[in-house]
């Protein structure tokens, strides 16, 4: 800070420090914002890890249960349950250990990692993990991981698929070369990571165990079971096609043995008739000539293992009633102009594809099992009919209609800052990026864009404007804002939204209190 032979005075040393300490600030900045970000991605994996925690409790009781019914099946998967438990919960307790170092270090023995202050510390990581004991913790750590890794690798070798989820999900690699900067899987988990960002990571790294520990060990569990069966009982099942049965249709169901010997078919008979049978099932079909609750009765028998014919009783009911229609507005009781309505036609105990559906005074296209209607422009007033008819047996049954209202759809809200009047913060309206339009209490999810506003206010006595041609705030009004003072007011006016296909509305206007 001087020059020749000349010695600093105090004061240009004074400066020079400070010019120093700025420029390391500089250097070392991070914002608020993200710092905030970092705790909120942190609390969310924590939040998950703990859901895991009791979905793997549940597993693990389940696993008891079933160990008590039957030892000497479940024994050795249960014996490795719990191998994986104990080296879960030892590895996320190391790491809890870790982030609890982490804090204490950085704001003292009172922090917790769920209580501290030292967001945006730099060093305090790297100091533990790569620093101190010559990077021993780190180093530790990266064993911990791999020998778990292996531990569950070792465990589901046969399922390729969740050997790879475990081994891309608990990774030590180095990361790739990049921008010819080669570094390790220490440095880049530790190494000049703000303090929030190093605990959210250490909470990834706990949310990892915990989910390739509910993986593994839900493997395990549903291997007990893997090609075996489990008929002790022998009952007879009835399959209708449907218990609901319009009038003029046919009651349709299959009846066989739970468990079925596949060298002879049993005999059922009903009503004193005996079905047909396929495939091991007899085929019940009556007609459905009355209204109202319907029940049927008989028999069904196979050959016992001794030679003796085995009968079971069986029977079954089924409501029969006069056709009907429900059509279901997914929205709303009405239609919109200019928007995709969609609508759910079914009838019960008819399938979709045999209905016939009409709409007037609107387009509709069916997607799936839903229709959506598109009124026909102009028409908002006006009302549109759906009408809905069936083949049933050979002919063509009329089931119903149902009148909507077509109604136009409501404007939009402009808002700013998320308000539409009130008071704000001088700073907090120039960080605003400009006006935005949101649907309030609006089922549907429309998108529209402010295209034009304009901001004026008092200056020296007169009233000063400036107009921006999109949504967002121009200099210019930016400049006017900068010159208002505290209780002055804001005004945002001609505002101006474009809607679903080019509707453009007029919007109310926006009234801000500097405070």
């Amino acid at each position: 800070m001087s020059g020749g032979n000349c010695p600093e005075t105090p004061r240009q040393k004074m400066i020079g420090m400070m010019y120093l300490f700025l420029t390391a600030m500089l250097a070392l900045n991070v914002s608020g914002e993200l710092l905030s970000a970092f705790i909120l991605v942190d609390q969310s994996i924590l939040q998950a890890k703990e859901s895991v925690e009791k979905k793997n409790n549940i597993l693990y009781y389940e696993f008891d249960a079933a160990l008590s019914a039957n030892e000497s099946k479940v024994k050795e998967n249960w014996d490795k349950a719990q191998i994986i438990k104990a080296n879960a919960d030892s590895l996320v307790k190391h790491i809890e250990s870790l982030k609890e170092l982490f804090v204490k270090t950085a704001d003292g023995p009172e922090a917790t990692p769920y209580n501290y202050t030292s967001t945006n510390n730099t060093d305090v990581a790297g100091q533990i993990m790569l620093t101190e004991r010559n990077g021993g913790r780190s180093t530790d750590l990266k064993d911990r991981i791999n020998k778990y890794r292996e531990l569950l690798v070792g465990m589901v070798e046969s399922d390729t698929a969740l050997v790879n989820t475990i081994i891309n999900t608990l990774v030590t690699a180095d990361p790739p070369v990049r921008d010819n900067v080669k570094k390790t899987w220490e440095s880049q988990k530790f190494e000049y990571l703000p303090l929030s960002a190093s605990m959210a990571m250490m909470s990834q790294l706990q949310s990892a165990a915990r989910n390739m520990e509910s993986d593994v060990i839900r493997y395990l569990y549903t291997k007990l079971d893997e090609g075996a069966f489990k008929f002790n009982k022998v009952d007879p099942l009835v399959m209708p096609r449907s218990t609901y049965v319009i009038a003029g249709d046919t009651y349709y169901a299959e009846i066989m043995m739970a468990a079925r010997d596949t060298t002879q078919d049993p005999e059922v008979t009903v009503r004193g008739r005996k079905l047909e049978t396929r495939q091991g099932r007899g085929i019940l079909s009556i007609p459905a000539t009355s209204v109202g609750q319907q029940k049927w009765d008989g028999e069904i028998s196979v050959m016992g293992p001794d030679g003796s014919p085995r009968t079971y009783r069986i029977s079954g009911e089924y409501l029969v009633s006069q056709p009907s229609v429900v059509i279901s507005p997914v929205k709303m009781n009405v239609f919109y102009e200019g928007v995709e309505n969609p609508v759910e036609v079914s009838v019960p105990g008819v399938p979709s594809e045999n209905l016939s559906v009409n709409i007037t005074n609107a387009r509709a296209v069916k997607r799936g099992n839903q229709y959506i209607v598109s009124p026909n422009p102009g028409s908002s007033g006006g009302e549109s009919v759906i009408s809905v008819s069936a083949k049933i047996n050979n002919r063509d049954q009329n089931l119903g209609r149902q009148i909507f209202r077509i109604k136009r759809v409501p404007d939009p809200i402009a808002k700013i800052g998320g308000i539409r009047e009130g008071s704000m913060n001088k700073a907090l309206l120039l960080a605003q990026m400009g006006v935005v339009a949101e649907m309030e209490s609006f089922d549907f999810d429309l998108n529209w864009r402010v295209s034009r506003f304009s901001v004026s206010t008092i200056r020296q006595g007169y009233q000063v404007e400036e107009t921006s041609d999109s949504n967002l705030l121009t200099d210019r009004q930016k400049e006017l804002i900068r010159g208002t003072a505290r209780g002055q007011k804001v005004y945002f006016e001609n505002i101006r939204a474009v809607g679903p296909g080019g509707t453009i509305r007029s919007l109310g206007s926006i009234t801000i209190t500097i405070d």
